[in-house]
């Protein structure tokens, strides 16, 4: 495994022509790409604007061309994963291994930037159980990709339209002010139980969490791209606290807003 910090200054426009034998993450650290074009393995697919916390997954052996405009001023994470540690992890497993994950571009997940962190983090400053460590975020990494690409085109069963459900995420998203459950179960037209159950179906986690969550991976975004203070961010996303919110970050990054930022800006 390798991780790789890439910079990128005073160009706006960005070619891609990539193939890597391995299982390759980009994930956007500084600077956004407003339009472009991708093609995966000559393949067009729809082009997803690149956000500071965005992830871009190609699967093992396979071609990704293309280009993008944005800021001139970026910089990105790049981790890459040996083809055979991914296909050992799935070894027994058919319908899962690791060449079937699809190309995923410019999507966002908490759980897949904390691997990335942590990942980059070991390698660049190891000690004797770094390579266990890292192994274990890799495997990490990688299974909840299945998992995540398992679920993403259907919803569960019982759980809330795919409009509904977008519904529900842009109301989280869009507010000044957290929406309330039953502000949420009334914009999509069913009870605060039934909408409760169902996102959590479509999800996998309660509105409550999924809120945190968002909040969470907003001070993130905040601790990378601003230069304002931990207790600043936490009362800009919603935290009651610098306390909570330093409690509350730690447990889902595995460190500090202050260390968390520090380590992002390596």
């Amino acid at each position: 495994m390798r991780a790789d910090l890439i910079r990128r200054t005073g160009l706006e426009r960005q070619e891609t022509a990539t193939s890597f034998p391995g299982h390759i993450f980009l994930m956007n650290l500084k600077g956004t790409a407003s339009r472009g074009e991708d093609f995966v393995d000559g393949r067009r697919i729809s082009f997803s604007p690149r956000r500071v916390g965005s992830v871009i997954h190609m699967p093992a052996g396979s071609d990704w061309t293309g280009w993008d405009e944005g800021e001139p001023t970026a910089a990105y994470l790049l981790v890459s994963i040996e083809k055979g540690f991914a296909d050992a992890a799935f070894g027994g497993m058919v319908r899962h291994r690791s060449g079937d994950l699809p190309a995923s571009i410019g999507f966002r997940d908490g759980t897949v930037e904390m691997a990335l962190h942590r990942i980059a983090i070991e390698l660049k400053q190891p000690d004797p159980i770094s390579v266990t460590l890292v192994e274990s975020q890799a495997m990490h990494l990688l299974v909840h990709m299945v998992r995540r690409n398992g679920h993403y085109h259907e919803p569960a069963k019982g759980g809330l339209s795919s409009f509904d459900l977008k519904r529900a995420i842009a109301m989280i998203e869009s507010s000044d002010e957290t929406p309330t459950l039953a502000d949420l179960a009334k914009e999509v037209g069913v009870s605060r139980f039934h909408f409760s159950r169902a996102f959590k179906q479509s999800t996998g986690m309660t509105p409550h969490a999924f809120i945190a969550r968002r909040r969470l991976d907003r001070s993130a975004d905040m601790l990378r791209s601003t230069n304002m203070s931990a207790t600043e961010i936490a009362l800009e996303c919603g935290f009651g606290s610098s306390s909570h919110f330093t409690v509350a970050f730690k447990r889902a990054f595995g460190a500090s807003p202050t260390e968390f930022r520090r380590r992002s800006r390596i």
